[in-house]
């Protein structure tokens, strides 16, 4: 499945709610076993948010080698790879990790709560 982000999302690869549009866009084919592969032509500016919900939710359950052999990146700009790679270091960290998982969802709990 070939998914072109810019015309999905635009250019600007900046929010939650963008990603998760991208997750659901091609879940269901990563599901079934297919090859994603996200172009990125067109886009400009990316932050881990954006990551966070389009690519690291899928080490819920799936493994990095599955998702690194599966999920493929075509014309990623250099700006791009920053974010990426700390959304995918720290979302295959947080289901692989249970305490970590934990100390993180009690952070999180907490700083909601004083806001």
């Amino acid at each position: 499945m070939n998914v072109n982000i810019q015309q999905l999302v635009g250019p600007l690869c900046m929010t939650y709610e963008d990603g998760e549009k991208l997750h659901a866009a091609y879940r269901p084919a990563f599901d079934r076993g297919e090859t994603i592969f996200l172009d990125f032509s067109g886009t400009r500016i990316f932050v881990s948010q954006f990551f966070n919900a389009a690519v690291g939710q899928l080490f819920k359950e799936h493994g990095i080698e599955e998702v690194r052999s599966r999920l493929k990146f075509q014309n990623l700009p250099a700006a791009a790879n920053a974010p990426l790679r700390r959304s995918v270091e720290n979302a295959e960290r947080y289901y692989r990790d249970e305490k970590y998982r934990e100390a993180l969802d009690r952070v999180l709990a907490d700083q909601a709560v004083e806001a």
